[in-house]
């Protein structure tokens, strides 16, 4: 619902309902005071209208393989360097452990930059 509209930007106020059935809101807008967004359109809307939010399916990809794709990868990535460094099992979990540790420091500035791009495409429609 959009709760103000001036100049392009609208702020709107995000239905607690209309979570993603995938992930049940675990991306922004469950954050905490993450429940308004701030939005550019053209649409004409005014207070009380409201909107349907949508994005292109590429960032809901992107951000799976930034969440999933890249700790798994550090992990056998570590595992393997940690095996071929020290030839043994405790080598490979030192180096598995260090590898998903590297990748979650290095993925937030990624996660930081896909969130913003993504915010940057929403559409917004008038919801019927």
């Amino acid at each position: 619902m959009v709760a103000a509209a001036r100049d392009g930007v609208v702020e709107l106020e995000l239905d607690e309902r209309a979570r993603c059935e995938g992930c049940r809101g675990a991306c922004l807008w469950g954050r905490p005071g993450g429940s308004r967004a701030r939005l550019r359109t053209e649409l004409a809307l005014g207070v009380g209208d409201r909107v349907l939010v949508s994005m292109p399916h590429r960032y809901l990809l992107l951000a799976a393989l930034l969440l999933h794709g890249l700790p798994l990868a550090g992990l056998l990535g570590g595992a393997v360097a940690g095996l071929a460094v020290t030839g043994g099992d405790g080598g490979a979990v030192a180096g598995a452990a260090a590898g998903v540790a590297l990748v979650v420091v290095g993925a937030r500035r990624a996660a930081r930059r896909v969130e913003a791009l993504a915010l940057r495409h929403l559409t917004l429609r008038r919801f019927a």
